[in-house]
């Protein structure tokens, strides 16, 4: 109930199931950019395809 108003407020709805699957998307595709930014300080003498080969492994690993 909102004191000032006296009346009843709902609090924050929940997401709906599209909303989280976006934000699971979002946040993936963060993951997978993060990745790619630390695979390229690593190795930054590396071609583009042994970065890409080196990220392919690590989004097939099982860590």
């Amino acid at each position: 109930m909102d004191r000032l108003r006296g009346d009843k407020t709902e609090g924050p709805s929940k997401p709906t199931l599209e909303e989280k699957a976006e934000q699971a998307l979002e946040m993936a595709d963060t993951a997978i950019w993060l990745e790619q930014t630390g695979l390229r300080a690593r190795y930054p003498d590396e071609s583009d395809a042994q970065i890409e080969q080196r990220l392919r492994d690590w989004l097939s690993s099982d860590a």
